[in-house]
């Protein structure tokens, strides 16, 4: 072949190297970690949507111009998810006579739109969503601005990083019930906005955004409200709901702006090198007896030098390394060496485990 594919991803999207995994899977870990703390529990849904469901609420114009859709081999109009909150509806209402309310869901789910790349918004990009159907109460929407708050303060904010403001499509009263439940909460960067409105039409309520104070990077981080109509679209019976959405570049670039991104590791424990490769048969039955200790070994069989081996590892940012040969099969000992302080110590089959965790 003369002409060699580009090895360009699409246009606004992302690969993810494993350095850029690790931040992702990261803030997942935190989203999870504090969502699940609430008593919040993971629920998923396939990318692809009748687009009805989007036209209904936002328009048909904006489908056409702002989202992925398309018609499928069976002549049907579908659409690559923009945002969650239709589906879960569409779930909710599909089993409301078998779901207890109310019900604490949340998701993590990758979402498309067809708009011009920029800082902080992409074409594609995962969101955390946090939603409580069945309560029409303020406290409700006090528990998802909390669990929102702890998101933030669990990626190490503090609260002079970043300010909630809020707003209210409906009743003035519910907003001020929120702000004090929060300030109750010991939650006091808040600040009422009448110019905040949530881009969304299926808003009815107090809606809220958490904003960057860094001038930096002065923007919303997340977002969320009241939405109680929108399960009629699919139903008669009322579920009223409230929830947001956080996602995944926002935040990436807030924790970038405050430096709060954790320092990569890599997944892999020990790596082990290789004299020749008439020793990788006896380096397999070590690193599956050290893999049954709960360590995650990677043997080197690419038969290069013992040098460039180190090279390798210690690029891939795995923090230990042995090297076998015939002195370390005859006498079952190895030199355990920290690539991360160039520090060996003679360690036996028994100790590896121990030394490395």
């Amino acid at each position: 072949m003369s002409n060699k594919l580009s090895t360009d991803s699409y246009k606004g999207v992302r690969d993810f190297y494993p350095e850029d995994q690790f931040i992702q899977n990261y803030i997942f870990g935190v989203w999870k970690k504090t969502a699940e703390s609430f008593g919040y529990v993971e629920y998923g849904a396939s990318i692809l949507e009748p687009s009805e469901i989007y036209k209904e609420k936002s328009g048909e114009e904006i489908v056409n111009e702002q989202t992925f859709t398309f018609i499928d081999r069976g002549e049907r109009e579908v659409t690559l998810r923009p945002e969650m909150t239709p589906t879960v509806a569409r779930m909710v209402a599909a089993h409301k006579r078998d779901l207890g309310f109310p019900l604490r869901w949340y998701s993590i789910p990758n979402l498309f739109r067809y708009e011009a790349p920029q800082r902080g918004r992409l074409r594609e990009h995962w969101q955390l969503n946090v939603d409580i159907f069945g309560s029409k109460t303020y406290e409700a929407d006090t528990e998802v601005i909390k669990i929102a708050y702890n998101i933030m303060r669990n990626f190490g904010a503090t609260p002079n990083d970043f300010e909630i403001r809020l707003n209210s499509h409906s009743n003035k009263e519910d907003l001020d019930k929120v702000i004090s439940s929060l300030k109750e909460a010991d939650i006091n960067n808040t600040k009422i906005d009448e110019t905040l409105a949530r881009g969304q039409a299926y808003y009815t309520g107090v809606v809220f955004e958490f904003f960057d104070t860094n001038v930096a990077n002065p923007r919303s981080i997340l977002g969320g409200g009241r939405y109680d109509n929108l399960v009629d679209l699919f139903s008669n019976d009322d579920v009223p709901a409230v929830g947001f959405g956080a996602g995944d570049v926002t935040i990436k670039d807030f924790l970038i702006t405050h430096g709060l991104l954790p320092t990569y590791k890599s997944t892999t424990n020990l790596y082990i090198a290789l004299l020749s490769l008439d020793y990788g048969q006896y380096a397999e039955k070590l690193a599956n007896s050290l893999r049954s200790e709960g360590l995650n070994v990677s043997i080197d069989f690419s038969g290069r030098k013992v040098g460039d081996q180190i090279k390798v590892a210690d690029k891939h940012k795995v923090p230990f390394l042995i090297v076998i040969g015939d002195e370390e099969v005859k006498s079952e000992t190895f030199k355990l060496k920290d690539l991360r302080t160039g520090e060996e110590k003679p360690v036996n089959q028994s100790e590896i485990s121990a030394c490395v965790k």
